[in-house]
């Protein structure tokens, strides 16, 4: 048996590894199994096509057709992942019939090969396959090309839903623990990496730079193992990695855009007086709300007895502040009003800032530092000290 070649081998150890944690999604015990199978089917189809060595050494031998239906799965990847960040994005995602309109790239190309390998018996496929200039051929120019220009479209549409998903979070929660799209963002960008690096390596087989060409493909082959270790152990540490929003969940720049609700809404930015933000300020100062750390904007207009989105445009646009920013000033000012107090030096900041609405620490430091450019252990220092 031929032996094999050091990418070969790094190549068995990513696929390895991706049914290792296709084997964890799919056993731990989760409320959202559509994101886990999501998740999983994508990390199969990126792992055939990061080595290839499936369809090579145990397909194609045999069913060259089928070796090459597997390896056109790379139009099902970026489809896969996108609806993988949706489940996750949207509590109430649900596959639809609508999603197979994801499969066309994948049928046009299907459909590009049909009377040229598709259509043609075991030899005719074999010599196209093994044609000295196969990379050339129209078909597989034209899929190169299609599955490049996908690629460029789901990255933008991945980008643009975690953007979304980070303002929604800003403008309708308050616990920033909650706040898991960093993660989503370095996957997307992870995986951005190595799909420029994988159509820098096709540019080199085009052009025949068989030395370059072979440093990129073990180059690419550390990427993929180093990427699939890296959401191993991080799936592993934390299996439910998010809080999925409700998809009628609308941005604030949308409801604006209504010019009904705005201008039911009896605000002057000139004077900052309405009978909203003073009904608004009593609430918060008088009954202090938020102190409940998984205070929502949906939760405050339910106490004040106002509709939700006529909340939501007043604090995220007319006062011009994110509600969680919002919410997060009154968590700072009742801490800065606690750690200056020389009454009470016998409480932690660890203590005070689950006292105040936190629960995190380091949220509530990056917050504290922010609105006071000092760490809550200097402010209290530089408070007790004025004091003394």
């Amino acid at each position: 048996m031929e032996s094999l070649s050091f990418e070969q081998f790094i190549s068995l150890i990513v696929v390895f590894v991706s049914w290792l944690l296709v084997a964890f999604l799919l056993t731990t015990k989760t409320k959202n199994k559509t994101s886990n199978i999501l998740l999983s089917l994508f990390l199969l189809v990126n792992a055939q096509d990061s080595s290839g060595l499936f369809a090579s050494y145990f397909v194609y031998p045999n069913y060259p057709g089928w070796g090459m239906i597997i390896n056109s799965t790379v139009f099902i990847k970026m489809p896969l992942l996108y609806l993988y960040l949706l489940s996750v994005i949207y509590s109430d995602f649900k596959l639809k019939k609508k999603h197979l309109w994801h499969l066309l790239p994948w049928v046009i190309n299907f459909m590009v090969l049909i009377p040229r390998y598709f259509a043609v018996d075991v030899d005719s496929k074999w010599a196209f396959l093994n044609a000295s200039n196969v990379e050339r051929m129209p078909e597989i120019k034209a899929s190169y090309v299609l599955v490049h220009i996908q690629m460029t479209v789901y990255f933008v549409l991945c980008f643009v839903a975690i953007k979304k998903y980070k303002t929604l979070l800003l403008e309708n929660y308050s616990n920033a623990s909650l706040f898991n799209y960093k993660w989503l963002f370095q996957l997307v960008l992870l995986f951005a990496i190595e799909a420029f690096i994988a159509t820098f390596k096709n540019v080199l087989l085009f052009a025949h730079s068989v030395t370059a060409y072979f440093y990129t493909v073990f180059i690419l082959s550390l990427i993929a193992l180093s990427f699939i270790c890296w959401m191993v152990l991080k799936a592993m540490h934390s299996p439910e990695l998010f809080r999925g929003i409700n998809s009628n969940l609308q941005l604030v720049r949308n409801l604006v855009k209504d010019d009904s609700r705005s201008n039911s809404l009896n605000y002057n930015p000139e004077t900052d007086d309405s009978p909203e933000i003073v009904a608004l300020k009593e609430h918060m100062t008088k009954n202090e709300p938020y102190l409940e750390a998984t205070l929502t904007v949906y939760d405050l207009a339910k106490q004040m007895d106002i509709p939700t989105k006529d909340l939501s445009v007043l604090i995220n646009h007319h006062l011009d502040q994110h509600f969680f920013d919002f919410v997060n000033g009154y968590r700072i000012r009742k801490a800065m009003g606690i750690l200056e107090d020389p009454d009470k030096t016998d409480l932690t900041v660890l203590e005070i800032l689950y006292e105040v609405g936190f629960n995190s620490k380091s949220s509530f430091n990056t917050a504290f530092k922010k609105y006071t450019n000092l760490t809550p252990t200097q402010f209290r220092d530089n408070a007790l000290k004025s004091v003394a």
